[in-house]
């Protein structure tokens, strides 16, 4: 589009404390860099209230029963599960629950105090200060936030029987704190703007004197090198005018903090896709009051997410998954949870849920200052409201160590659950090379914006259970394409390599083919590369939804988790040898022949994959 210029996206006082005993083990540990500074000791005779999430079964063969439902070679290939077997799939199991209940009762927290949740993943009661200590051999603290100077509870680490710690996912409160005092009149700082798209305007402002209109007039004239619209993307890939659109089929997108304008939409589709209807939007499925669309609240990444998938799969619908009030979006900083927990029950009442010191609070509590009817969400939070769609589209994360592992590792066991059910989830690897919007990692783990340090890839693109995407830009030619390098901007792809997941089997045999033909000095060889495959989010997944159309009028399944399909199929993608990522003081990676960590796979060829799909069953 013309505003992308030559882009295109691809893809807590003293009290006794008993110290860890032998048999106790470290379960979890706070990590660094949280926005948290303690303060004082917490009092011991305060009643605080206490989940304990029960480890979910089987979690440890999810993968395997993923990928043998995703290989094209495996007599399972897409048979999905429903979300009620996945449920009971993973469910915790009677010995943990009895278990772990058993324990509490032994440590003096007798059976009548505490009950199980009803999706029986999390046992509930309350406990004093002193007791939680004791419990968990840790040190209660009251923490100070550093953005909204409110008051927090929890500790920087805690223990369990070694026989216990297998049964325990988590407890709360302990290094995930819980909030004792409200919200002041603070702003967060927004340093790390979710946001992927290459021009965007500061959140929840409309751009002065910047209409829709002036980005894109004259866009269908003009060179795709100059102006990417929806022909050159049709052109380039091969991408068919949609003809169908199957009832369940729509395609999903997700936007958080950042809104669309009709107007806008309007004059963009006249200019580029005279095809799509005025008036076309997505159908509105707000999360926890999220709500759209909102003139005053214009952003650039809804409008680009829009402008390209609806046009790329018009006449089939879209679904947009807005995310989150006004109100908690200026105040949380973790990514991804609420969105989850609307389309999974489970992940709600067992899977990890919500980090009370990252994740928006509901019902929200604070005042709605903006007059919007999305600034504040007074309800309880959704769990399971919506039946996810078969693709959804994300072009927004963070960097993967601003949270930590266990944070990530809670949400990426999720993304498995929903390929198993058959979701394609498409996210955008970022837009700063190997950098995370400039933040690279230092020694103590901690983010630093000085241009120099370890690599930050960004998550959830680098968790091995979804599609990441990098970016590509067209050639003068405007029939070629190279890894996109805007250096006034420091725009360069994202992807590189996960500190945190290993490489899995269906990407094994070509990451050790790139690291022994060009090995890079950043990289210790096991671990999972990112991205997948080259093209924009919204692009890539407008491909897979037109795919899926075509699979079901055939009377087959939805492709769902489509990574092992993609790497036993490199000939469906147009090879990418020229550009690189660079970022942190370095030239990152560079593209080269075959799988690389700056364009995956390379670009789709959309006739090839619709070829390879179209023959499995």
């Amino acid at each position: 589009m013309y505003f992308l210029r030559s882009t295109i996206l691809a893809l807590a006082v003293g009290t006794s404390f008993a110290s860890p005993t032998p048999r106790h083990i470290r379960h979890e540990k706070r990590a660094s860099g949280d926005q948290l500074i303690k303060r004082s000791r917490a009092d011991p005779s305060l009643q605080l209230p206490v989940r304990i999430a029960l480890a979910q079964n089987n979690l440890d063969h999810g993968g395997d029963r993923l990928l043998d439902i995703s290989d094209p070679r495996s007599a399972n290939f897409g048979k999905h599960l429903s979300s009620e077997e996945v449920g009971d799939l993973f469910r915790p199991s009677s010995e943990s629950i009895s278990t772990v209940r058993h324990w509490l009762h032994d440590s003096g927290i007798e059976l009548e105090r505490h009950n199980v949740t009803v999706g029986k993943g999390w046992l509930k009661f309350y406990a004093s200060v002193g007791e939680l200590e004791n419990l968990l051999s840790a040190k209660y603290h009251v923490y100070e936030h550093l953005n909204t100077e409110e008051a927090h509870i929890g500790c920087d680490e805690y223990h369990l029987p070694s026989e216990i710690a297998p049964h325990v996912d988590f407890v709360t409160p302990s290094v995930s704190t819980i909030r004792l005092g409200s919200k002041k009149d603070l702003k967060k700082k927004r340093g790390e703007v979710k946001s992927f798209s290459p021009a965007s305007f500061p959140p929840h402002t409309k751009p002065a004197g910047i209409s829709a209109s002036s980005l894109v007039e004259g866009a269908a004239e003009v060179p795709c090198y100059t102006a990417v619209t929806t022909d050159c993307l049709r052109n380039l890939y091969g991408i068919p005018l949609g003809t169908s659109n199957a009832t369940g089929n729509e395609i999903g997108i997700f936007e958080s903090g950042d809104y669309y304008d009709q107007e806008d939409l309007d004059l963009t589709f006249a200019a580029i896709a005279s095809y799509v209807p005025q008036g076309s939007h997505p159908t509105l499925k707000g999360i926890d009051g999220g709500y759209a669309p909102m003139e005053d609240y214009v952003g650039v990444e809804s409008l680009l997410d829009m402008t390209l998938i609806i046009p790329l799969v018009y006449p089939q619908k879209s679904i947009l998954y807005q995310v989150d009030d006004l109100h908690e979006l200026e105040f949380a900083e973790g990514f991804g949870n609420t969105f989850l927990d609307a389309l999974d029950a489970s992940y709600c009442t067992f899977e990890g849920g919500d980090d009370p010191n990252l994740d928006p609070q509901y019902p929200d509590t604070g005042k709605n200052e903006t007059g919007q009817p999305a600034g504040i969400w007074n309800q309880t939070e959704m769990c399971g409201t919506y039946t996810p769609t078969n693709v959804i589209s994300v072009s927004y994360g963070l960097g993967e160590n601003i949270h930590s592992r266990f944070y990530w590792n809670r949400q990426c066991q999720e993304y498995m659950k929903l390929g198993l059910q058959g979701v394609s989830v498409i996210y955008a690897s970022g837009d700063s090379g190997v950098s995370n919007r400039g933040a690279c990692i230092s020694p103590n783990g901690t983010h630093n914006y000085d241009d120099t340090g370890a690599f930050s890839p960004s998550f959830p693109a680098s968790c091995p259970w979804l599609t990441s995407v990098g970016a590509t830009q067209f050639n003068d030619d405007d029939k070629t394409e190279t890894a996109v390098g805007v250096p006034e901007e420091a725009y360069y792809s994202g992807g590189g390599f996960s500190n945190y997941w290993p490489a899995p089997s269906y990407q094994e045999a070509t990451v050790a083919n790139y690291l022994a033909t060009t090995p890079p000095p950043y990289n210790n060889n096991t671990v999972y590369g990112t991205p997948g495959t080259s093209a924009s989010a919204p692009i890539f997944a407008s491909i897979i939804n037109l795919i899926n159309e075509e699979r079901l009028a055939a009377g087959k399944s939805v492709v769902g988790f489509i990574n092992p399909t993609l790497y036993q199929n490199p000939d469906a993608f147009t090879d990418i040898t020229t550009g690189s990522n660079p970022g942190c003081g370095t030239d990152g990676f560079s593209a080269v022949k075959g799988w690389d960590p700056v364009t995956g796979l390379g670009t789709p060829i959309f006739d090839k994959l619709l070829a390879v799909f179209m023959a499995l069953p």
